[in-house]
């Protein structure tokens, strides 16, 4: 039934093609975005071509202004406060937005450049007074897993979302497209 399908329409046969051979060919690739590397948002790299017959170059990519821009965030106003870098914006539907970013590497390093933790995250909220339960944000983004209380939207969505998550729904969901 599959082949069958396949066979009678060539874009979706082509479409579905290239759908795999992307997943299969590019799995583990330092020229994709890799998600699981959101563990240390300030330094990442991409591998880009340089123009030359294969070739590529490690490049850093700012995640935070590319998340901003996937957004479609006005930005009213970024900080880095001990450690966390804090956006605050409007999304189009005019969500107020708080978006939280956390190095998460090596939260055990003896240098003092450890990674946030989830309890370090905590402690931010309160220092800061967010709170997930009040009105001041529609929307809060954070990277890596959290233990912040979560609140289901009368649209059925949830107030806290992960960023990694969103990121990749963001650049790779193109049924609207």
């Amino acid at each position: 039934m599959q082949a069958a399908l396949l066979e009678a329409n060539d874009g979706v046969r082509e479409d579905y093609l290239l759908s795999y051979m992307l997943d299969v060919e590019s799995r583990g690739s330092a020229s994709l975005l890799n998600i699981a590397a959101f563990e240390d948002p300030f330094f990442y790299k991409l591998n880009i071509a340089t123009g030359s017959a294969g070739e590529t170059r490690p490049t850093t990519v700012d995640l935070v202004e590319t998340f901003n821009y996937l957004l479609g965030l006005r930005v009213m106003h970024v900080d880095v406060i001990r450690g966390f870098r804090v956006v605050q914006g409007t999304n189009p539907q005019g969500e107020k937005v708080l978006v939280i970013w956390r190095s998460l590497k090596d939260l055990s390093a003896p240098d003092g450049k450890a990674g946030k933790s989830n309890e370090d995250l905590d402690e931010f909220f309160r220092k800061q007074k967010y709170n997930t339960r009040d009105q001041e944000f529609d929307l809060i983004y954070v990277n890596g897993d959290n233990h912040l209380e979560n609140l289901r939207r009368e649209d059925m969505t949830w107030k806290v979302r992960l960023i990694e998550e969103e990121f990749q729904r963001l650049m790779f969901d193109v049924k609207d497209v």
